[in-house]
Formats: C-alpha cells, sequence, structure tokens
C-alpha cells in the first residue's frame, strides 16, 4: 500500500485495515512497531524513504 501510492500519505487506520484483516483487536501502537522494524531492515539495503506524517500515518517518498 505504501508503494503503490508513492508521494502519498496512507492513513494509520488504513494500513491496520490493510495488513491486519483477522477480527483481533491491533492498535496503532503494534503498527509503529512494525514501521520502526520495517525502516530498520529496509534501511540496511539503502531505501531510507519512508516519512511519518504525525497524527495521520506514513508516506514513501
Amino acid at each position: 500500500t505504501l508503494l503503490e501510492r508513492q508521494g502519498q500519505i496512507v492513513s494509520k487506520e488504513e494500513l491496520l485495515e490493510k495488513l491486519w484483516e483477522n477480527e483481533e483487536f491491533i492498535d496503532q501502537n503494534t503498527l509503529n512497531v512494525n514501521m520502526t522494524r520495517l525502516r530498520k531492515k529496509v534501511s540496511e539495503v539503502g531505501f531510507d524513504r519512508i516519512h511519518t506524517v504525525r497524527g495521520v500515518g506514513y508516506l514513501v517518498k
């Protein structure tokens, strides 16, 4: 979703719906932790274009 919408803000709510489709409760902290892990992994290969838009969501530039 982030790469498909590069240059556009993707809301946290949209990411939560796309990534966790089951009925289990997942909160925004879970998303934040996973985004931190994703950033760390992709930065190892030189991809550091995932940005947080505070209070809204994430953006890939």
